[in-house]
């Protein structure tokens, strides 16, 4: 597994291939697009934290993250949607998991470190809520008990 620090290099050297804003593939990407008047409208969430379903309605365009913070749901989020950590692994259902675009490399190796991975498991911070996914489910993994 790469380093921080060579999968930003090697980022950089594609964005110079491609011309993408290097931003963007350093993964400072997730920006709260409702906030910036880009989505209206809210959709229906329900989070499933500590075995209980808590029933949400969050902006449209929103991160799961971010829509988690704003619900007051345990969902750290300590990188601030760098992908530089694992902390705001989620796991959805499976015909949302179909439906939303595929995790990159980097999200993939960050999974690789949470705990209680499934194959629905995303990390917060890179899926934006849609008017589309009305009515999901998205579990908070129970963090493990280091007693």
């Amino acid at each position: 597994m790469a380093t921080l620090a060579q999968r930003i290099i090697r980022r950089t050297a594609r964005s110079a291939k491609t011309g993408a804003k290097p931003s963007r593939l350093i993964g400072t990407y997730s920006v709260n697009r409702a906030s910036k008047g880009f989505c209206t409208g809210t959709i229906n969430v329900t989070f499933i934290e500590d075995g209980q379903p808590i029933e949400t309605s969050v902006r449209i365009g929103q991160s799961i993250l971010e829509a988690a913070h704003d619900n007051e749901i345990e969902l750290e989020g300590a990188c601030d949607s760098q992908l530089a950590c694992s902390t705001c692994h989620v796991i959805l259902d499976q015909v949302t998991y179909s439906e939303v675009p595929e995790p990159c490399d980097e999200e993939l190796d960050m999974l690789d470190l949470a705990v209680r991975v499934t194959d629905t498991s995303r990390l917060g911070c890179q899926i934006n809520l849609t008017k589309a996914m009305d009515g999901i489910t998205i579990e908070i993994p129970q963090s493990v008990d280091a007693r």
